[in-house]
């Protein structure tokens, strides 16, 4: 497997956005328009729906640009495959009220959206991203590592947030569960 993995810059926002512009999202339509900006937005529901792809993208290329929003992108040659929303876990405002009473004031870095192109999925893509996020984070010098997979039979609704299996792989531990939500932290 000769794939690689490289972190967001400003100078990968077009082909982050390109990738996600040309992706089959066929099996969960609603994701096609979100460019990974849903938990980086704090805006209502209605607000959310009510939201477009292309001003979700123009988000999106803003907070790239701005540093704002981190993660990595897998590619096959030049062909990107694969991406990983990986983050300073405070960037996820949605979730703060969820996050704050885990993360205090520690230095937690979190990954949570996946998006793998559907020729190159169960090849470990995902994996390699979360790999790749976890040295990251480990070499800023954040402390902990937050994950928050969901363990549903559905298929899709797993997909983007990834396996519990490969977060277990790579030394997570469940802290708690909320529904089908397992809150996974790993000491970095």
């Amino acid at each position: 497997m000769g794939y690689q993995v490289r972190a967001l810059t400003p100078e990968l926002a077009v082909t982050f956005a390109d990738y996600l512009s040309n992706i089959d999202f066929g099996h969960a339509p609603h994701w096609a328009t979100c460019f990974c900006t849903y938990y980086q937005l704090n805006c209502s529901h209605q607000e959310w729906q009510n939201r477009s792809g292309d001003q979700n993208r123009r988000e999106a290329m803003e907070q790239i640009k701005s540093g704002r929003m981190k993660g990595y992108l897998a590619f096959d040659g030049d062909k990107c495959i694969g991406w990983c929303n990986a983050n300073d876990a405070s960037r996820y405002i949605r979730l703060e009220k969820e996050m704050k009473p885990l993360i205090q004031d520690k230095k937690v870095g979190c990954g949570i959206c996946y998006v793998i192109h559907p020729d190159y999925r169960r090849q470990g893509i995902a994996r390699l991203l979360l790999k790749t996020a976890i040295e990251g984070f480990r070499a800023e010098g954040y402390t902990s590592m937050l994950a928050l997979p969901v363990d549903a039979k559905e298929e899709t609704v797993k997909l983007y947030r990834g396996t519990l299996n490969m977060y277990m792989e790579l030394g997570f531990q469940e802290l708690e569960r909320h529904g089908d939500t397992c809150v996974m932290w790993l000491n970095l």
